[in-house]
């Protein structure tokens, strides 16, 4: 794809980015709505029939810590578990697949439907009346679900480096990493989308409902413990449009996807001579342990104490996400769908300090730079655990306009200082292996996150249930995380390259990584 002066074709790789798109689309739509509607479902089978379950939780010490909290966030985990075991099988065996469509392609035209399928029957199984037969029906769908996605994940992002040369996938990887952010903000907005589609069409009903404050079903229960129920049945909001109109989106990406292979895929470089043998090069790589690495034992230090500040740090960042629509929902009393907009802006800011984060880590130094992420976000956080806690809520329970004011520049002030963190700790590990160690380095990179993306979840939801299903002391959990992260990262000493230093291959490695 490589034109006749050996430069990028961003229109090329703009159209391959779809793929890229439509998976952090179906993602972000994931990660949004699914906490509520499992937190409403798990809800009513805690006060089911008196409040049976929860009785015998509370009548039980052993399962004291059991909460609704912690079962959802466990259950949010399971993308990042199936990530790490299907993922990496996938993508090898993408590499080793010969077919007419290419190695990637069939994965993706076969699995990416399907993966919309479940994802649209997961809302639909959670409008079962039977909650006992809900849930497994709901658990069964999202185990599906992220099966299929672990499948197709690893092939469409394996798609620009097959279309571009390596020394070109710097620029290509930032127009992927864009189209990406574009899947996100979607995904924040598709709720707002099809709401007002609805009330567009006519459809009242859908468009009330999507805008109502729902799944909050522990101010529905009567004193005794029961559950109190409208026209029979619990209070319950369907979002099954809201994720119809995702993957009718997330597959029309595909289609332009597809019809862009079709096109061009004579310029598929994965097929020529060669690929195979780098790959492999590659994994042999990626599998020397640390004891066995040429570092010395101050090199050997600062990569173990920096990988687990990267753990600790991960715990917080990965913890947001889930938790975030179910804080909105039962604390903030707004909908999932005005909840998404202000993870929206948080994405915003992410992405409009990423250059100036990249920046201070090349003037300031990246450990300092990441210092001064970390330090803004525990401020932020902290400030509106403080606020949250002190100040009395509205006499209608909603919190009152300080608390707002607070959380909006928590949210804004924490996206640039996430962002501050994010751009900075990937090229700080790599920097302390060399350009000899890049696979290895990403290898280690990507233990310490992924082991944080399962364990960062189910510890947040563990603080949350302990402090009575109170969503604020999510940012609790995620400040005391980034101060423990902050303690640990101050003992690390390598990782920085001198200003005469040639440092164009690990921007690269780091293009590459993401």
């Amino acid at each position: 794809m490589a034109e006749k002066k050996d430069k990028i074709n961003y229109k090329n790789t703009f159209l391959i980015g779809f793929g890229f798109l439509s998976c952090m689309l179906l993602w972000s739509v994931y990660n949004s709505y699914i906490p509520v509607i499992l937190r409403g479902k798990l809800s009513a089978l805690f006060a089911a029939d008196g409040g049976a379950v929860a009785n015998y939780i509370a009548n039980h010490p052993a399962l004291s810590w059991l909460s609704v909290a912690l079962i959802v966030n466990a259950i949010m985990t399971i993308d990042n578990v199936f990530g790490v075991i299907f993922q990496p099988f996938f993508g090898k065996k993408s590499d080793r697949t010969y077919t007419k469509m290419g190695k990637r392609m069939p994965y993706i035209l076969v699995c990416m439907p399907i993966c919309a399928v479940f994802f649209c029957l997961i809302p639909v199984a959670a409008t079962v009346k039977s909650i006992g037969l809900s849930i497994l029906l709901m658990m069964s769908v999202i185990i599906l679900f992220n099966f299929t996605m672990s499948i197709w994940r690893s092939p469409v992002v394996s798609l620009m480096p097959d279309f571009t040369p390596s020394h070109l996938q710097s620029d290509a990887n930032a127009v992927i990493n864009i189209m990406a952010g574009i899947g996100q903000m979607v995904g924040f907005v598709v709720g707002t989308l099809t709401a007002s589609l609805a009330a567009l069409l006519g459809f009242a009903a859908i468009n009330s409902s999507l805008k109502a404050d729902t799944n909050d079903l522990g101010e529905i229960v009567d004193e005794a413990g029961n559950l109190i129920l409208k026209n029979g049945q619990p209070r319950y909001v369907d979002y099954t449009p809201v994720f119809v109109v995702t993957a009718i989106i997330a597959l029309i990406c595909i289609g332009v996807l597809t019809l862009f292979y079709i096109k061009n895929k004579r310029f598929d470089l994965s097929a020529r001579a060669g690929s195979e043998n780098a790959k492999g090069e590659q994994g042999k790589n990626s599998k020397i342990k640390i004891k066995d690495l040429p570092l010395s034992k101050d090199e050997r230090k600062s990569l173990i104490i920096m990988l687990a500040s990267l753990f600790l740090i991960n715990n917080a960042t990965e913890a947001i996400i889930p938790n975030f629509t179910n804080f909105a929902n039962k604390t903030l009393k707004v909908a999932p769908i005005y909840s998404t907009l202000m993870m929206a802006v948080f994405a915003v800011s992410l992405a409009l300090f990423g250059i100036p984060a990249g920046k201070m880590g090349r003037k300031l130094g990246r450990k300092k730079t990441i210092v001064i992420g970390l330090v803004s976000a525990i401020i932020m956080f902290a400030l509106y655990i403080a606020v949250s806690q002190l100040m009395p809520a509205n006499p209608d329970g909603t919190v009152n306009k300080m608390t707002w004011i607070v959380l909006w520049a928590a949210v804004v002030v924490g996206g640039a200082a996430i962002g501050c963190i994010n751009i900075n700790t990937l090229p700080l590990v790599l920097a302390i292996g060399g350009r000899e160690y890049v696979g290895t380095f990403t290898g280690y990179y990507y233990t310490a996150t992924f082991s944080a993306a399962v364990t960062g979840p189910i510890l947040c939801g563990l603080v949350i249930g302990l402090f009575n299903e109170d969503y604020n002391f999510m940012f609790l959990f995620c400040a005391i995380m980034f101060a423990l992260g902050l303690l640990v990262i101050r003992n690390v000493h390598h990782g920085e390259i001198s200003k005469d230093e040639d440092s164009s291959w690990l921007e690269e490695a780091v293009e590459q990584a993401d």
